[in-house]
């Protein structure tokens, strides 16, 4: 019997041939990366685009804020009152009343007045005076007016009854003098009107 060897060589090259093979790694592809994002079709249409709203008309009367120039237009606040000045608008102090005194004083023909004399005009209630008008160079009969506009500090209200006192001051103070013309009417109710009074007496 007889056998045949193939040679070793050619034994080592079949086996290279036929023997199983590592397969090539495969190749990496990019994958799309997924995104929420899609194409904008015509039906939707582009995004409306953002506008500042218009600007309306300035609201004058809206505070500023602190350091900012005065609006032109915008009313502008009154100045402040003095200390112990009364509010703009309010009724004097004193006699506060809508109620007035209107008359006809007249001079008796005994007396007569000088250009310098000044007649004072009052409204009393006992000892104190509710109000007080004066007048310079008055001239005889002489039609007056007296109503709670005349009314003096803390003299109470004007009115009820008072006294009605005309005085021609020969020095031109308040304060009655020696000398002064004078004439009173009593019990005059507030309001009147058509009131009568004559100045016949001198001080002493």
């Amino acid at each position: 019997m007889r056998t045949t060897l193939r040679p070793l060589p050619l034994l080592l090259a079949l086996a290279a041939c036929g023997g199983a093979s590592t397969p090539p790694p495969p190749v990496a592809t990019a994958t799309p990366a997924q995104s929420d994002l899609r194409p904008m079709s015509s039906r939707e249409g582009t995004p409306p685009a953002t506008t500042a709203a218009p600007a309306g008309p300035v609201d004058s009367s809206a505070p500023l804020p602190a350091g900012h120039p005065p609006i032109e237009g915008a009313p502008t606040a009154a100045p402040p009152l003095p200390s112990g000045h009364p509010p703009l608008g309010a009724p004097p102090a004193g006699g506060k009343s809508a109620g007035n005194i209107a008359g006809t004083i007249a001079l008796s023909p005994k007396l007569k007045v000088g250009p310098s004399d000044v007649l004072y005009v009052m409204a009393k209630k006992g000892a104190a005076t509710l109000a007080v008008r004066r007048v310079d160079k008055p001239s005889f009969p002489f039609a007056f007016e007296i109503s709670g506009g005349d009314a003096m500090t803390g003299g109470g209200a004007f009115e009820g009854t008072v006294d009605l006192v005309a005085r021609v001051s020969r020095t031109g103070d308040a304060i009655p003098s020696k000398g002064d013309l004078e004439g009173t009417a009593k019990g005059v109710k507030v309001p009147s009107k058509g009131v009568q009074l004559t100045i016949d007496t001198v001080r002493q």
